[in-house]
């Protein structure tokens, strides 16, 4: 009878080892497009209506909407209740954008490159520092796994999404997006003075004086802009979180991560110091600092995890010694923008809150306004003008009464 066990049980393992698992999954395949022909694609054309929400950013009379991974809108708001579409920067694979002076900053996948926009209908390229973002890759709409990818072929500038059947031995264990590159949404700011334009909180890089700062994959990349024709890009500083977004303010940079906020300052242009930091679960965190108070939005997402929404204030009078002195409930927090007392959360599906900061310690219980019809993403209020971006569309607000806000344009994607 033993006997008898261990043969039949010898036949069932054989059996087990001959047999062939047909795996049945969505694969993520690149989509190539050869480096000449990458970057020559530049041209700036006749304006386009705006089918997809990105960063906005302002530079005098001008903002600049960007339709991610597509290019750059240029448009004439300099009557905001009327704004004018000027034309359309066509830039493969830029997410984001920052202008000092007379010069346009903008990333396209690998490459930095940088634009004259001396005449602002007529932008010229004059200077592209290659491979400076290498492991940039187009936005995945699922984390599916993602097939091999091969840079002798040329720069990945979209995907293929395909059933794959394939015979394994074994079934795999997918852990999410396995053998993938990881994905970068690189994003531009600026709100220094000093010839530089105002972008929205959810940025990854910004500019103090000469000097552009580029977060790319847990190191932030001091580049050298004094010469705009020639940039030169300094050692990358390891900041060892996930860092989200920039804001800088004061030489410092406040950098939101999906654990809590940084600062580092600039003494050292091309090697900026960390100073202190404060903690939390991790989530979502965009930041934007005014005197000596910042503002963080907290969200919880598939991306960021966790289940915070909140608005913190962080009290940095003592930079080396931050600390977290409110925290205020939110729906979904997203970007965040402030001038004055005037205190504005993109607060997702739940619209636009706009809150009297008089007092830091009590703005959140201190709502003016709630628009609730439009997703807000982010928001940049300046001189009186909120420009509100959503998911569907742009809208721009007079303030100049917070009793009375009053809507001046909005145009939808």
């Amino acid at each position: 009878m033993k006997n008898a066990l261990i043969l039949f049980t010898a036949i069932l393992l054989l059996g087990s080892c001959n047999d062939k698992i047909t795996n049945k999954y969505t694969g993520c395949f690149p989509v190539y497009t050869d480096y000449e022909t990458f970057r020559e694609s530049a041209q700036f054309k006749s304006p386009q209506s705006i089918k997809k929400d990105g960063n906005i950013y302002i530079k005098g009379q001008y903002l600049f909407v960007i339709e991610p991974d597509a290019g750059i809108h240029f448009i004439d708001n300099s009557n905001p209740s009327v704004p004018v579409n000027l034309g359309f920067l066509n830039l493969i694979g830029c997410t984001g954008m920052s202008i000092k002076d007379n010069y346009l900053y903008a990333n396209s996948f690998i490459d930095l490159v940088v634009f004259d926009i001396s005449n602002i209908t007529t932008p010229v390229e004059v200077a592209r520092m290659k491979d400076q973002f290498p492991q940039a890759l187009p936005v995945m709409e699922k984390n599916y796994p993602v097939g091999a990818i091969d840079k002798n072929l040329g720069v990945v500038t979209a995907w293929e999404y395909r059933e794959v059947k394939e015979d394994v031995d074994d079934v795999p264990l997918w852990n999410n997006c396995i053998n993938c590159m990881e994905i970068t949404s690189q994003n531009f700011d600026a709100q220094t003075s000093g010839g530089t334009g105002i972008s929205g909180s959810i940025t990854r890089f910004t500019i103090i004086n000469d000097y552009l700062y580029v977060m790319d994959y847990g190191r932030l990349k001091p580049i050298n802009i004094s010469n705009p024709t020639s940039p030169v890009a300094s050692t990358p500083v390891d900041t060892w979180r996930e860092v989200e977004t920039l804001f800088p303010y004061n030489n410092y940079i406040f950098m939101g991560t999906t654990t809590g906020m940084l600062i580092y300052n600039t003494t050292n242009p091309a090697m900026p110091e960390y100073v202190s930091e404060v903690s939390h679960m991790t989530a979502c965190d965009p930041v934007v600092v005014q005197g000596n108070y910042c503002y963080v939005t907290v969200r919880s997402n598939s991306f960021c995890a966790g289940d915070l929404n909140q608005l913190d204030v962080i009290d940095i009078s003592d930079i080396y010694n931050p600390v977290l002195q409110k925290s205020f409930e939110m729906k979904n927090p997203h970007g965040l923008g402030i001038d004055g007392t005037a205190l504005f959360i993109c607060d997702g599906e739940d619209g636009l809150k706009i809150f009297d900061a008089a007092n830091p310690l009590t703005c959140g219980d201190n709502l003016l306004h709630r628009f609730k019809d439009i997703q807000a993403v982010d928001v940049i209020p300046c001189n009186n003008v909120a420009i509100v971006i959503g998911e569907d569309g742009i809208r721009q607000y007079d303030y100049s009464d917070l009793s009375n806000l009053e809507l001046l344009s909005s145009f939808s994607f």
